[in-house]
């Protein structure tokens, strides 16, 4: 009783103001205890969160204080188990508290369990603004897929700013977003529209940082990565090699090349093995190859099973690649670029192409031990690649 007491009492202490949400509730920074609870105000306002397993939603609580931007940290959890959350703020008049805006997730696997289901889906930035509707239709679409987390390949939003991620993402995303945690790797777009030159410096902090919380390395949020199930899921940040002045270097001598080979290296036997990143080292668009000389070979080495891209706008897969070409074992690159509306035919008929579709779409891939199902749909529903991978 104490816990509902105090709580309505400092809300109504500090009505002064009323407060909605006008970005989230997201999810974001799984791991195996933890997860992070992230949304926005349109005014400063106090808020908190209760939280637990599925069917014992107020089991726990956080308080945020006065602010617009939330950001929580649950903390309690148990691995490979779904939880529910409630979302309280003042209400519009200032004289208690909202509805509770709700949610839920899923904690990361342990490795015993080798079963792990996610979507993917890339480039919603939308300078036109003119693809609500497929966007609308792609969130329903892709509801109905159970899903672990979601992978964002980058382009998140025109120009890279809050408000632009909630035109072009967090408003058509929204329900999607409140129930399973959000995975990005970086984009050009994320960068801002100085990227190139000095004026750019401090954007991606004072922007991306400030509304996205991605799982902890030496460089987050720019390269990073998740263990969940029997599964390694590397995220890289591409956007040095194309002129981003203040992304981290990619080349063989940097930090981050060190970095992703350790930890391809070192990932335990018997677990699958995936790369994200924005720019693709296989593509038949017409964006200009700068990557397959530095990564192609290391993700070959490492015996790297799939490599998930985006930037081009529109949906390949490649066959099996080694040393350039279709070979019968090697990465397979996909390309999933199409969640806004900027889709781009092919330029090149590349050999190791097997399919391309300049049109909407988003991937579904589940992951059952040693097979891996990949499952690409439009943004309304309909299959246009299905492909079983074995290790």
């Amino acid at each position: 009783m104490r816990k509902f007491f105090f709580i309505p009492l400092l809300f109504l202490a500090c009505a002064l103001n009323s407060a909605v949400i006008e970005r989230g509730p997201y999810v974001e920074d799984p791991a195996l205890t933890t997860a992070v609870i992230k949304w926005a105000t349109d005014t400063p306002s106090p808020a908190w969160i209760e939280y637990g397993p599925e069917g014992k939603c107020s089991q726990l609580m956080a308080i945020s204080s006065r602010k617009i931007n939330h950001s929580l940290t649950l903390h309690g959890l148990i691995p490979n188990t779904k939880f529910c959350y409630k979302v309280y703020v003042e209400n519009n008049s200032g004289t208690g508290v909202q509805e509770a805006k709700t949610g839920t997730f899923r904690t990361l696997f342990t490795p015993e369990r080798k079963i792990v289901n996610f979507l993917v889906m890339g480039n919603s930035a939308d300078p036109q603004g003119n693809s609500e509707e497929i966007k609308k239709r792609m969130a329903q679409s892709m509801a109905e897929y159970q899903a672990d987390f979601i992978i964002h390949t980058g382009d998140i939003a025109a120009g890279g700013t809050p408000q632009a991620s909630d035109k072009d993402f967090f408003v058509p995303y929204k329900k999607l977003l409140s129930d399973a945690p959000l995975l990005v790797a970086l984009g050009e777009e994320e960068y801002g529209e100085n990227r190139s030159n000095s004026e750019g410096k401090g954007f991606l902090a004072a922007n991306y940082k400030r509304i996205h919380s991605m799982p902890w390395s030496k460089a987050t949020p720019n390269y990073y990565y998740i263990d969940t199930a029997n599964a390694r899921i590397l995220f890289i940040d591409t956007n040095n090699m194309y002129d981003a002045l203040n992304a981290p270097s990619i080349n063989r001598d940097s930090a981050q090349y060190k970095w992703l080979r350790d930890s391809l290296a070192k990932t335990g036997s018997g677990k699958w093995k995936i790369v994200v990143m924005h720019h693709p080292v296989y593509s038949s668009g017409k964006e200009e190859d700068r990557l397959s000389q530095v990564l192609a070979p290391l993700f070959e080495a490492q015996k790297v099973n799939l490599v998930i891209q985006g930037h081009q706008g529109a949906y390949e897969r490649t066959d099996p690649i080694y040393r350039a070409e279709s070979a019968k074992s090697g990465p397979i690159y996909i390309t999933v670029g199409g969640s806004g509306k900027f889709f781009e035919e092919s330029s090149y008929n590349n050999e190791w192409s097997n399919k391309y579709y300049a049109l909407p779409h988003f991937a579904y891939i589940s992951i059952i031990d040693r097979k891996l199902s990949l499952r690409t749909f439009t943004h309304d529903n309909k299959r246009i690649d299905a492909l079983d991978i074995y290790f």
